[in-house]
């Protein structure tokens, strides 16, 4: 039997597979992670803005107001994400030749991952909850977990293909920092939308008082 660099070719495909095996499952494992502390940080910053949601004015929200929720949606958004650049930059850093093999599975695997983490949520209204939650904070963090939802892929396919992948200028940190800002843009948009259609997906939200 021929052999390669040493080995032979089933072997070389048995590392190849653990390799890809091994890849997969510390993907899953850092989704996990990665959303469980999303969640812990998400929850903790409801304590700092619980004002925003809750009194006589619950239901209006002027510009200041838009501003603070914004900012929260954009720290939220920004722990979600710096954390997928580590691993998608690590993966990048581990490659021989400087891409990272079978990226659109290990990209599948983390969404389906997300996605099944995701779809646990079925927020219903406790009148009996040690801390009680408010129909603003509920849709809030609702919306928060359907917008890395929808941009999720986008923005790790971004980190790839237009930061990492390509040895051209600019630097890697500003095509991030670019990237940032278009999908910073992209969620603040989407935070409207997202706010009038969650009532529709998850009816419990309506039974949180204002």
């Amino acid at each position: 039997m021929q052999t390669t660099n040493g080995t032979t070719p089933d072997a070389t495909r048995f590392l190849y597979f653990l390799r890809q095996l091994v890849s997969l499952i510390m993907i899953v494992f850092a989704q996990g992670i990665i959303t469980f502390f999303i969640g812990l940080l998400s929850v903790f910053m409801m304590f700092f803005s619980s004002d925003y949601f809750w009194g006589d004015l619950a239901h209006v929200y002027p510009p200041d107001k838009l501003m603070y929720i914004g900012i929260d949606f954009l720290i939220a958004g920004a722990a979600f994400a710096l954390p997928w650049l580590g691993v998608w930059w690590m993966l990048y850093g581990l490659s021989e030749d400087g891409r990272i093999r079978c990226f659109p599975l290990l990209l599948l695997f983390a969404y389906l991952t997300f996605v099944i983490l995701f779809l646990q949520i079925n927020p219903v209204y406790n009148p009996e909850a040690m801390i009680p939650s408010s129909a603003g904070e509920s849709t809030f963090l609702v919306c928060m977990g359907m917008s890395a939802v929808v941009l999720f892929p986008f923005y790790s396919a971004g980190v790839y293909y237009f930061v990492l992948k390509p040895n051209t200028r600019p630097r890697k940190r500003y095509r991030f920092l670019l990237l940032c800002l278009i999908f910073a843009v992209a969620g603040l948009a989407l935070l409207p939308a997202l706010w009038h259609l969650a009532p529709s997906i998850y009816p419990g939200l309506l039974s949180f008082p204002e």
